[in-house]
Parts: structure tokens; sequence; C-alpha cells
């Protein structure tokens, strides 16, 4: 915001009368520096306030400028704005941050196969806490544990469905 408003005060003060056209370039390009930056760090949405308001101020010089110019940036942010914030929430999901932030449902070729019956045994894949992943017979599921938390590499045992996962009991304890 303090950027904005020096960078308006500075155009007003300059005697060029392209000085509100330099101003509304400099705006909306630091609105693309601060969403380039809202894409990688984890600013709780700071930054794009900050290049919302970049934007809005960089519309009102192009205005200063010429009602023409004013008008087309208005225009080109209202209509382009949808696009710019698809792509870069495309762009953002392939970044290491949005990996981690964002759960992941590939769980491999296991979830194309059908669930198994009930009794099947298999082995913890991981530690199951309640939650976790189990393979039966080579494909991996994801199961929740009845009886607490069954560490990885323990057997277990299929006692039904719920939704998309398996139930299971520790095989280990009898």
């Amino acid at each position: 915001m303090m950027h904005a408003m020096w960078i308006a005060q500075a155009a007003a003060s300059a005697s060029s009368p392209d000085t509100w056209l330099i101003a509304g370039f400099a705006l909306v390009g630091l609105a693309v520096v601060l969403i380039a930056m809202e894409l990688v760090l984890p600013s709780a949405g700071m930054l794009a306030i900050a290049a919302g308001t970049s934007v809005a101020a960089g519309v009102v010089c192009f205005f200063l400028h010429s009602v023409l110019w004013g008008f087309a940036s208005l225009a080109l942010v209202m209509g382009g704005a949808p696009f710019a914030i698809g792509y870069g929430l495309r762009l953002w999901s392939t970044t290491p941050l949005a990996r981690r932030a964002v759960l992941s449902t590939e769980l491999g070729e296991g979830t194309r196969a059908a669930l198994p019956p009930a009794g099947t045994e298999g082995v913890a894949r991981i530690a199951l806490r309640p939650g976790g992943r189990v393979d039966v017979a080579g494909a991996t599921f994801e199961a929740i544990a009845e009886d607490g938390f069954v560490d990885a590499g323990h057997r277990v045992r299929i006692t039904g469905h719920e939704g998309g996962s398996l139930r299971v009991v520790s095989a280990d304890r009898g």
C-alpha cells in the first residue's frame, strides 16, 4: 500500500504527461510480482491483498492519465483476472509447497482395483495411527485400524469397508 501511495505521489509531482501512464504500468507490474510471490510464499493472503490494492491503484493511475486508458485497463483487469487466477492456481499446484499443503489422491495401482473382501490379510505399508495404507495382494489401499495403532510391516486382517477405505485389525495380535 505504501508503495502505491509513493508511486502516485511521485507521479503527481512530475511534470511529464505520461507520468500517470508509467505509474499505472509500474503498479500493475508490482501486482504481478506480488502474485508470483504469493504462489510460492505462504503469506496467508497478505501478498494477494497487496497485489489487489496495487492493481486498483494502477487502474486509478490509468484513469488519471486518460479515460480511454482507464477503461481499457479496467476491462483488461476484470476480463483477465479469472484467467490469470486459474492459470496461477494450475501453476501453483505443481510447486513443492502445494504438494505439501494439499493431500494427494494417488495411491498407486490399488486405487483402480476392487476392494478385497473381509477376511483377507495384508501388510501395513505405513504405520496405521489409526489411518494409513496397507498392501493386499500387491495393491495398496487406504485403511483404518479398528483396534488402535498398527506399526508398519505388521500383518492386518480386513474386517470390512467404509467408503473407499478398508477397516482392518492387527492379525499379529491374534
